[in-house]
């Protein structure tokens, strides 16, 4: 509660926070020195006829609380239950210790509710919260930079606070003091509630709600955050994963068209989605989810109980999701995803006066790729589930010039699993990062995370170091922690001791951080495997 810090803010201030969100009730850390104001709405609760379209900002009549965070939101979700296999698989993988993949099988949990349920889950799901350090109300500070949170999870789970794992307190704190920045992180829409995508969808209702979720949520920025001491020409997105990779779309959104997102510079940690080159897979899924409620149509799938549809969102996706997949994702939709965003920016169809910072993991597919793969056909059956409308041609291309089965270590690999997991991690998360950075060189910042063992999402604990996350080796989390707030409050990226990530440039320069520290080296995604995926010629 605010407890004596309500002189900190002025009366006008408040009263407009208080028109607002009618607020009854915010949060101040006293150790941190900052106001946490959580779950406030900024859009419509996107059920009835709202369901599977673009959101709507909240009405006048509706109250848009900020709470102590006790009344918190989660959007329906659900993850494979692959990825239960995945993470213990990783363990034993990166520890050189056998796995037993029938056994890990056999003991998977029946149904997504037997693994874990949470009770905060409602489709009334669409609210943020706002982390304002106190030097913003000390003196009606106007101009402080804002950060907004944008979480994976593979397009099927998350949510803003990562459950107590998005604690900015320690980026907050790596600002040093006053007079610091803003931090906002906004729920959006998971699953089939937020990525259906194919021509039914299309024509009644939108493909790629989510992303209109993310984009609503930053246009909120845009209209509130001067109240609470942020400057709305002063934004950085940041996200890993599944966030970072509706950034990139976010980047070359509508082909770089329209509006430009609101926001000036973002941070990307392996962004990260399944590339869809026709709307062959979100059209089977979207099937395939009907089928299972035995209904023929999306406007009956719009009217169904909200119950019903959250149960079975989770079935499909703990079931019936392919290794490595979650079923749902950004699709093309000829509109906000025109094309693959690597088609975009190779062509120049995206928003140009955005600066970024991209970085990818070292062993980003191990939690990707099934461990049985250990022949050529294994590998060539991985490219007919994930790419079903791939040519022979195309696909012996691939196998045969791009990862050849060639073990001796010249290619990258050593086995036919090694293979797939290279093939894997190009594809959904690597290139993605030169991509950006080759299309926007001279306003690029690259990082390659090699703290061992590098797997996909390890550094999201550096991100949110806070001196009580375990198994962090402190000196990569206060230097990754000072390149971001670098690159937020200044706009270049710099290391504690003052020194600078260089620009990405025709160099292709990354910095690549490790346990024994960072050096700069040659980007090694400029390569010609990227430059082949990047064409989208697989469909």
């Amino acid at each position: 509660m605010l407890s004596g810090h309500l002189n900190l803010i002025s009366l006008a201030t408040w009263l407009s926070l208080l028109s607002l969100t009618r607020a009854y009730g915010i949060n101040f850390k006293e150790t941190g020195g900052y106001f946490n104001f959580s779950n406030i709405r900024y859009g419509e609760a996107p059920i009835g006829n709202l369901r599977f379209r673009a959101p709507v900002e909240p009405s006048s009549q509706d109250e848009c609380l900020i709470t102590n965070g006790s009344e918190g939101r989660v959007c329906p979700q659900s993850a494979g239950n692959w990825s239960i296999i995945a993470r213990e698989f990783a363990q034993s993988y990166v520890a050189g210790l056998p796995f037993n993949y029938d056994l890990a099988i056999s003991l998977l949990p029946d149904s997504p509710a037997a693994v874990s349920y949470d009770g905060r889950t409602t489709e009334d799901c669409l609210f943020l919260d706002v982390i304002a350090p106190q030097s913003s109300f000390n003196r009606n500070v106007s101009d402080l930079p804002v950060l907004i949170w944008v979480y994976g999870g593979g397009y099927s789970s998350g949510e803003k606070t990562g459950n107590g794992k998005f604690n900015p307190a320690g980026l907050l704190a790596a600002s040093g003091g006053e007079p610091g920045f803003i931090f906002v992180a906004m729920n959006y829409r998971l699953g089939a509630f937020g990525w259906l995508g194919g021509d039914e969808v299309g024509a009644d209702g939108t493909v790629n709600s989510a992303l209109y979720d993310q984009r609503l949520a930053f246009q909120w920025v845009q209209k509130y955050i001067h109240l609470f001491g942020g400057n709305k020409d002063r934004v950085t997105v940041m996200g890993a994963s599944a966030g970072a990779g509706s950034i990139m779309h976010h980047i070359t959104s509508f082909g770089g068209a329209k509006e430009a997102p609101a926001f000036n510079q973002a941070i990307m940690f392996s962004p990260a989605f399944a590339p869809a080159p026709t709307d062959y897979i979100p059209t089977v899924t979207l099937d395939d989810l009907m089928q299972m409620l035995n209904v023929s149509s999306l406007h009956e799938l719009r009217s169904l109980p909200s119950d019903t549809l959250i149960a079975a969102n989770a079935l499909q996706i703990y079931s019936h999701a392919p290794y490595g997949s979650n079923m749902y994702g950004p699709s093309l939709d000829g509109s906000f995803v025109p094309a693959l965003p690597g088609q975009l920016l190779a062509n120049g169809s995206f928003h140009k006066n955005i600066s970024i910072m991209v970085s990818h993991n070292t062993l980003e597919g191990l939690t990707f790729t099934k461990p049985t793969i250990k022949t050529s056909e294994d590998y060539l059956n991985m490219f007919r589930q994930s790419l079903p409308t791939i040519s022979n041609q195309t696909l012996s291309f691939i196998s045969d010039a791009l990862y050849p089965a060639v073990f001796n270590g010249t290619y990258g690999y050593k086995d036919q699993f090694q293979r797939a997991l290279a093939t894997i991690q190009d594809l959904a998360i690597i290139c993605n990062t030169r991509y950006l950075a080759d299309a926007m060189s001279d306003r690029a910042y690259g990082i390659q995370f090699a703290v061992p063992p590098g797997i996909h999402g390890q550094e999201t604990s550096y991100v949110f170091q806070n001196g009580l996350t375990s198994g962090v080796t402190t000196s990569v989390a206060d230097s990754l922690q000072s390149y971001i707030v670098g690159f937020v409050m200044n706009s270049v990226p710099t290391d504690v001791d003052g020194s600078p990530i260089p620009l990405y440039g025709p160099a292709a320069q990354l910095m690549r951080m490790a346990s024994s520290g960072s050096t700069v080296i040659k980007d090694d995604t400029a390569n010609a495997r990227c430059s082949w995926w990047q064409q989208g010629l697989y469909a």
